[in-house]
């Protein structure tokens, strides 16, 4: 990943939800030189809710981890995060407390992940925002094409925006506060206020969202609980520390969360209509959507302690993540939603963030704005598809419904666990290298190949055409100047003036 450098234009953003993918542009921006305010509707950083979801997992595969560390933050991921070496797989619902029924195991293969720059690492949601956040504050502090004495970062608690206006390139809270800025960003998520505007542009609406018919649920184990329960300890201790469990229309991924040892618990179920959030305590319990399983698993979620409910969708497609004024952009899950639960959830807003900050910092005019918005989109979208659909194929092979199918997959898997191989063979083999590429992908140097390629040829072109111009425009003007250099403001013309208050107006 390439050095960090100064736009030679400084924008001002305006980052509309203080999430992973916000975050992480704002500090790719401030390190491109601009000035970033960052809107978030809680009033704490992380989430509020009936559930503290700040503890939630927060998955950082390969291409995750290896941004943090070229930011280097290598000490604050040692502190926090549990690495994850690979997974046992079993079956959901065979086998007892003592005899589970075990297919083999999966790990992560070492050269890849030396390939890759990053390990495959696991922390609270809360310690990453956090992370970020301290990050982000000492980004803002850093000398700058501004001002080397301006503070460049706004973090804003209990601003939740109501209203946006593209045009002016401005936003509302319900406070009645207003910003404006020459870029607007919503990383506010699938249901948030960026992403609704882009529906309506294109005729869209929530409800051509199509349900799938499975939710997933996920909870927290408390590591007390692990170390107290002589049933579920001997499992978490082992290597390496995450499990599959393969059922009928169900499935399960169990995976530890962070230094405190806590295990996150995923659970896809069809016993489920809710349509919650991860801030919002599910109506039903865990064990009462387990269904027919393993009594390891229903000993486990007996366990766990509030439980979130999220419907697996697929989310209505956007033609264009950019406002038709071309000033107003959806990152991460705000321009394209993954599954819940996801593998890359966290690292495709990561890397969403880091390229547009890498965009921008080649910025030398303000009509490339647009331009810069588009080529985001282009160049990412293609990506974004392609894991998008890995993560469905993913759920898809864990709840593969009873039937020959399931019977092959499962029997080609304990051949290849008795011969000691990695379990994952076959279609899962193909997917397996798909994670390959897509865990060795560097969204800075992809930024970079964007502009070496197509971006400086583009300005290169723009700055010939406006040298031109303006010879043009020097030329007419000395050309007309003895003839109107007399004319002036014509008798009873009104002169236009425009008021700036700031009562409620915030220009960042």
């Amino acid at each position: 990943m390439g050095d960090s450098q100064n736009a030679g234009l400084a924008l001002k953003f305006i980052i509309i939800g203080a999430s992973v993918s916000g975050l992480t542009a704002a500090i790719a921006l401030l390190k491109a030189g601009h000035s970033v305010i960052i809107l978030e509707k809680d009033p704490q950083l992380g989430g509020v809710g009936s559930v503290p979801n700040g503890s939630g997992c927060a998955q950082l595969p390969p291409n995750a981890c290896k941004i943090l560390l070229d930011w280097g933050l290598e000490a604050e991921i040692q502190a926090t995060c549990a690495p994850v070496s690979g997974f046992s797989v079993y079956k959901y619902g065979a086998g007892d407390l003592s005899d589970p029924d075990y297919l083999g195991i999966n790990l992560w293969d070492p050269e890849m992940l030396i390939e890759a720059r990053g390990g495959y690492m696991q922390l609270s949601h809360r310690a990453l925002i956090r992370i970020l956040h301290d990050l982000a504050l000492k980004s803002s502090t850093a000398s700058s094409s501004i001002n080397e004495n301006e503070t460049r970062l706004s973090v804003v608690s209990g601003a939740e925006v109501v209203s946006v206006d593209c045009d002016a390139c401005s936003v509302t809270t319900r406070l009645g506060d207003i910003y404006k800025g020459d870029v607007i960003i919503g990383a506010d998520g699938a249901g948030g206020i960026v992403r609704r505007i882009l529906m309506d542009e294109e005729d869209l609406s929530p409800e051509d969202d199509i349900l799938t018919g499975i939710a997933a649920y996920s909870a927290i184990v408390p590591n007390k609980s692990v170390v107290e329960n002589a049933a579920l300890k001997p499992l978490f201790d082992a290597q390496p520390g995450c499990t599959l469990w393969l059922g009928s229309n169900r499935g399960v991924r169990t995976f530890p969360v962070g230094q405190e040892h806590d295990v996150s618990m995923l659970i896809y179920t069809t016993d489920s209509s809710q349509d919650g959030t991860w801030i919002q305590e599910a109506e039903k319990k865990l064990p009462d959507i387990l269904g027919p399983c393993n009594e390891y698993l229903r000993n486990m979620a007996q366990s766990t302690g509030i439980a979130t409910c999220v419907q697996i969708k697929e989310h209505c497609k956007l033609d264009s993540w950019v406002t038709e004024s071309g000033k107003v952009v959806a990152l991460g899950e705000a321009a394209h939603p993954l599954p819940p639960g996801s593998v890359h959830a966290y690292s495709i807003g990561m890397e969403d963030g880091v390229f547009l900050g890498k965009l921008f910092s080649h910025i030398t005019d303000h009509d490339q704005i647009t331009e810069f918005l588009h080529a985001f989109q282009e160049h990412r979208e293609p990506r974004c598809a392609s894991i998008y659909q890995m993560e469905k194929d993913y759920i898809y092979q864990i709840t593969l419904p009873d039937g020959e199918v399931q019977v092959q997959r499962d029997i080609a898997m304990r051949a290849r666990g008795e011969r000691g191989e990695n379990v994952l063979g076959g279609d899962l083999q193909e997917m397996m290298e798909d994670f390959r590429m897509v865990f060795g992908y560097d969204a800075m140097d992809d930024a970079d190949e964007w502009w070496m390629t197509w971006g400086r040829y583009r300005d290169s072109s723009a700055r010939l055409s406006q040298s031109e111009g303006n010879i043009f425009n020097m030329l007419f003007a000395s050309m007309s100047s003895n003839t109107c250099e007399d004319v002036g403001q014509e008798e009873g013309e009104e002169k236009h003036y425009v008021h700036e208050f700031d009562t409620h107006d915030h220009d960042i």
